[in-house]
């Protein structure tokens, strides 16, 4: 399923080369992303628990939470993005609530993931 993305028109895509690092553990968020193009990997602790192709997201946590990020995203290859900033995050929360089930859809997914995977 793809996440609903009313601002996508309007919002400048961010590019990265193949491993770049679009943000580290423990750095502030202040955006979530959407892969548009190619993948990206979520590292904690070093090591890789998921890789994020097109059409999906990572980052959400740190909007929900408002917390440091728990994860480190590196661009598998080069990869074009699209950020969801706090304010658009809300108001899609706010007027689709498709998004809002989407991301804790997604959410929950990443965290039994990291569950199994650190057990």
């Amino acid at each position: 399923m793809r996440l609903p993305n009313i601002f996508e028109s309007q919002t400048e895509p961010q590019k990265f080369a193949a491993g770049d690092i679009i943000f580290s553990s423990g750095d502030a968020g202040d955006a979530m992303f959407v892969v548009k193009e190619g993948a990206v990997e979520l590292r904690v602790g070093g090591r890789t628990v998921e890789v994020v192709e097109v059409d999906g997201f990572f980052g959400e946590m740190a909007l929900i939470e408002e917390g440091p990020r728990t994860a480190t995203a590196v661009a598998k290859t080069d990869t074009v993005l699209i950020p969801i900033n706090e304010k658009r995050f809300e108001f899609m929360v706010h007027e689709v609530p498709l998004f809002a089930l989407h991301v804790m859809k997604g959410l929950s997914r990443r965290l039994r993931t990291v569950d199994r995977t650190t057990m």
